[in-house]
């Protein structure tokens, strides 16, 4: 079976730095906006599935000490940012060995992997004694514009047979199981944010597609709906 990298090429909708980023616009905003809330200048934080670096120069340029990790590191961009290439299929030792870190960023990353809540309670072992602040994202199957996608076509978002093998995105997982995974192996406090809402180029699609949304969130038999609009699921959990 061959290794399936974590990114699709060098044009991406937004950049750093010139450096591509591998996330909707805004995410990675997000996250240093998260981080700089919750840690002190200097913090300790690792960048697993790092791409070509964007988000690891923006952490570093913002006074965190970053190390970056990837299963290939061949085509690294962020000069000033060490990356060490690690099968996150495998083993999280090569990560652990330059650890512990005050916070674990894992962007677009768990959707490619083989058994995702191995991989969760794994990365208890990268944590601080005291605790570490983990950053989770993953596309999010359950907004609007999936679940037309799943009515109409029988597919999510991001997890059709084209990106099983085109983008290696091979786990469907709604932020539900997440936050049930990470229950499970212990971890309680956590926080979930959706981001990146779609929005349709052509503005009388837009409108159907509003109304869709409205009619949705009207027949929603739960309390809870800001997971209807976000094509990006973002956790912040304590580990």
């Amino acid at each position: 079976m061959n290794d399936l990298r974590h990114r699709g090429g060098f044009e991406t909708e937004e950049k750093y730095r010139g450096i591509p980023a591998h996330a909707f616009p805004g995410v990675h905003e997000m996250v240093l906006k998260v981080l700089l809330k919750r840690l002190s200048p200097g913090a300790k934080i690792a960048d697993i599935g790092a791409g070509h670096g964007a988000l690891s120069q923006r952490l570093r340029d913002n006074g965190f000490d970053v190390t970056a990790f990837d299963l290939d590191c061949s085509d690294w961009l962020a000069s000033e940012v060490s990356c060490y290439q690690c099968n996150l299929d495998k083993s999280l030792e090569p990560i652990a060995a330059h650890g512990p870190f005050d916070a674990i960023c894992v962007l677009e990353v768990i959707d490619h992997l083989e058994n995702p809540r191995s991989f969760l309670r794994d990365l208890r072992k990268l944590a601080r004694p005291a605790g570490s602040t983990l950053v989770m994202t993953m596309p999010n199957p359950l907004d609007t514009f999936s679940c037309i996608a799943m009515f109409t076509r029988g597919i999510f978002s991001w997890a059709g047979p084209a990106q099983y093998l085109g983008g290696g995105h091979i786990s469907i997982l709604p932020h539900w199981l997440i936050e049930a995974h990470l229950r499970y192996i212990g971890i309680t406090e956590q926080d979930w944010l959706f981001l990146a809402p779609y929005r349709h180029p052509m503005a009388w699609k837009r409108l159907i597609y509003g109304g869709l949304s409205q009619l949705r969130r009207l027949m929603a038999r739960s309390t809870r709906t800001d997971f209807f609009e976000g094509q990006t699921a973002l956790l912040i959990a304590r580990i």
